[in-house]
């Protein structure tokens, strides 16, 4: 999504993981702030202070090298979904894209960074024991937090794309995007280049994911949530 916008005109940053075009200025951020200003605005004062000066020197770093001050622009970083009230206090107007993936290919992952970081706070210390039940949890409590305040706060300001629908049907979702960030009439052919599934979804029907972790009634009803047939 991040190479979609960036063909699209939008100034992503050039300080950037080339592995997953994460912003680099932003995951420093992140890293450093997140637990702290979870709960936002429940922060203290002095504190809060400090994190929002962070944050406007993360931004200078991650503007720089942008055409002009009025170009087109964002960041990509899955923490950031973790701190939406807090971002949209900075900027009022800004559009957010919620990406999603299926829970089942999710908790099946190698990429457990952010549980390694945040799982002893934000599920307890025990949660290493089962690692896939962990992740499924991870899943659930993110995308329920950012949906439900999205859908209070953000309203048409917030448009979410499936990680799947992203692959399989690459000019309809792209389409949808363009016209979400207010660019209905884009040539959508050059941003959908190289857009596939890569073998990977759908990979908990193989690898028998509900199996390694009974899905409860709460995880059946989230899947459904988002779109997912449980």
């Amino acid at each position: 999504m991040a190479q979609v916008l960036q063909k699209a005109g939008w100034f992503m940053g050039d300080r950037v993981n080339p592995r997953n075009e994460d912003s680099l200025p932003m995951a420093w951020f992140l890293t450093k702030w997140l637990k702290t200003l979870k709960d936002f605005p429940d922060v203290e004062p002095e504190t809060l202070a400090c994190a929002r000066r962070d944050f406007e020197r993360m931004i200078y770093l991650h503007r720089r090298g942008i055409s002009s001050p009025d170009a087109r622009w964002g960041w990509k970083n899955p923490r950031s979904l973790w701190l939406i009230s807090f971002l949209t206090e900075r900027f009022p107007e800004l559009k957010f894209i919620h990406m999603i993936r299926d829970a089942r290919d999710m908790m099946l992952s190698e990429n457990i960074y952010f549980l390694r970081q945040n799982g002893h706070w934000l599920l307890g210390p025990d949660w290493w024991r089962n690692p896939e039940a962990a992740q499924l949890e991870l899943w659930r409590v993110s995308n329920n937090r950012a949906l439900e305040f999205a859908q209070y706060y953000l309203n048409d300001r917030y448009h979410m794309v499936r990680y799947e629908d992203l692959c399989r049907q690459p000019a309809e979702t792209v389409s949808a995007v363009m016209a979400f960030l207010g660019q209905p009439e884009t040539n959508i052919g050059p941003l959908i280049q190289g857009i596939r599934d890569r073998g990977n979804i759908g990979r908990w029907r193989e690898n028998g994911a509900p199996k390694i972790v009974e899905l409860s009634g709460a995880a059946q009803s989230d899947l459904q949530r988002f779109g997912y047939d449980a």
